[in-house]
């Protein structure tokens, strides 16, 4: 008795492989572009965040003194994604804006700047943007 031996090894072949591997490069060339809009997003969202703290201390300088004061509400930048800054800088009065600029790499972002002013005013600096998405819905 003679055993059936296969003249074939088992495994993959070159043709198979390249197929994976060009699917996997498909599948990249869509998720990766998708993932850096999702975390530019996220990043922005913290930026809402601290101007919105910002305009929550303004509102309670303004309930005990009468006037919005820029001086006094530093506001705490913890990343280094945006530069936070007001509109007026310094000084005493009846308005303010709030500003978050992007930095960096979030420079990438199509919103751009987030404004906000002491009537709840959201902007933003870039054109052809939509405030309501970049505000994320808010």
């Amino acid at each position: 008795m003679s055993k059936m031996r296969s003249d074939y090894a088992s495994g993959f072949t070159l043709i198979e492989l390249v197929i994976v591997v060009a699917v996997l490069a498909i599948l990249m060339m869509l998720a990766v572009p998708n993932y850096r809009q999702y975390v530019l997003r996220v990043q922005r969202s913290e930026a809402i965040n601290m101007l919105l703290q910002a305009a929550i201390c303004q509102e309670r300088v303004h309930a005990r003194s009468g006037d919005y004061d820029t001086s006094s509400c530093l506001i705490n930048n913890t990343q280094d994604r945006y530069q936070m800054s007001y509109q007026p800088a310094n000084t005493r009065g009846q308005k303010f804006v709030a500003i978050a600029q992007p930095l960096g790499a979030q420079k990438a972002d199509r919103c751009g700047s987030l404004l906000l002013d002491q009537s709840g005013n959201r902007k933003i600096d870039a054109a052809g943007a939509s405030v309501t998405q970049c505000w994320n819905g808010r």
